[in-house]
C-alpha cells in the first residue's frame, strides 16, 4: 500500500501510475526483502516497463530508500510502524512521511487504503474527497459516515478512494469534450475546446496537488458557488451543442451538471459548502 501511494502521488495519469504499481507487484517488490535485494537498475527497468518513464529514476531511488528504512527501523515489517505510533493516526502520519517520495498527498492516499488493514486508522477520508462529498450533499462527519458503514474499515477505505476518483473522472470528461471540438475544426470550436480542456485539466489536476494554489480562487472565483459554477457549465455546454454527436453528448452532460448545480442553489436544505461560497475567503488557507 505504501508503494501504491508513493507512485500514485506523482502528477501523472491514474492509468500510468496503476500500470507501474502492477509491474512493481509482478516483479515481487511488494516483498520488502526482495525489494531490498534489487538493484537500482532493476527497479528503474521495472518502472520503465510500467510506463513510469518521467519519474522512473527518482522512483527507483525512493523504492530503495523505502526498503532500507523499513528493514532498519521496522525490522522488515511496516506493521511495526503502527506499534511505534501507538495506534495514533497523527503519530503514524509523521512516521510514514519519513519515507522519501511520500508527502502530504501520498500520506492521504496511504491512509485511504491502509485503514482497511489497520482499523485503528479508521475513519479516514482525505480532505479533497471530503470536499467532493460536501459538494454532493453527503455528510462530511467522518464518525457519522463510519457508523453508517457499520464501522467497517474496508468499506470506509473503498468510499475514500471512490470519492477521489469522481473528481478525476469529471476532469477527464471535460478534457475529452474539449478535444471533440477539434473535429472538424474552426476558429470558434478551437477556442471553445482549449478553454474546456484547460478547465478539465484544472479539475483533474487538483487531485494530485496537496494544496490548491491561491490563484485558482483568485481567477476562477465563479467556480466556488453553486450559482456561478452552474451558470458556467450551462454556458459551456450550450456552445458545444453543434455539428457532431460527440459534441452533443459532451455538451449535454456538462449542461445537465450545470442545471444540477443551479437546482442546489434553490434548495434550502442543502447549503453551499464552505469552499463554494463567494464571500468565504478562508478556503484558500485550509490545509489538506
Amino acid at each position: 500500500m505504501v508503494i501504491d501511494a508513493m507512485l500514485k502521488s506523482r502528477p501523472i495519469s491514474h492509468d500510468l501510475s496503476q500500470r507501474a504499481v502492477k509491474k512493481v507487484i509482478e516483479a515481487g517488490y511488494h516483498d520488502i526483502q526482495k525489494l531490498g535485494e534489487s538493484s537500482w537498475e532493476e527497479r528503474t527497468m521495472v518502472l520503465k516497463d510500467g510506463g513510469y518513464n518521467r519519474y522512473r529514476e527518482q522512483g527507483a531511488t525512493n523504492l530503495g530508500d523505502l526498503a532500507e528504512l523499513v528493514n532498519e527501523k521496522y525490522d522488515g515489517d511496516l506493521n511495526n510502524l503502527l506499534k511505534k505510533a501507538h495506534n495514533n493516526r497523527d503519530e503514524a502520519r509523521q512516521l510514514i512521511k519519513e519515507i522519501k517520495g511520500l508527502g502530504d498527498l501520498g500520506a492521504d492516499l496511504f491512509f485511504n487504503n491502509v485503514q482497511s488493514v489497520w482499523p485503528s486508522m479508521a475513519p479516514f477520508i482525505d480532505g479533497r474527497s471530503l470536499q467532493t462529498a460536501d459538494k454532493a450533499g453527503i455528510s462530511t462527519d467522518l464518525d457519522a459516515i463510519y457508523a453508517d458503514l457499520g464501522h467497517d474499515s474496508t468499506r470506509m477505505s473503498r468510499l475514500a478512494n471512490g470519492l477521489r476518483i469522481v473528481n478525476i473522472a469529471v476532469g477527464v470528461l471535460m478534457v475529452l469534450g474539449g478535444i471533440a471540438q477539434f473535429f472538424p475544426a474552426s476558429m470558434s470550436t478551437i477556442i471553445v475546446g482549449i478553454y474546456v480542456i484547460i478547465f478539465g485539466l484544472i479539475v483533474g489536476g487538483l487531485e494530485f496537488l496537496p494544496n490548491v494554489p491561491d490563484y485558482v480562487y483568485r481567477y476562477a472565483s465563479f467556480l466556488f458557488s453553486f450559482l456561478g459554477r452552474g451558470a458556467f457549465y450551462i454556458f459551456v455546454g450550450s456552445i458545444m451543442l453543434h455539428d457532431h454527436w460527440t459534441r452533443y453528448i459532451a455538451g449535454s452532460i456538462i449542461g445537465f451538471i450545470g442545471l444540477g448545480y443551479l437546482a442546489l442553489e434553490f434548495i434550502p436544505s442543502i447549503e453551499p459548502p464552505s469552499n463554494m461560497r463567494e464571500a468565504d475567503q478562508s478556503w484558500g488557507a485550509e490545509q489538506v
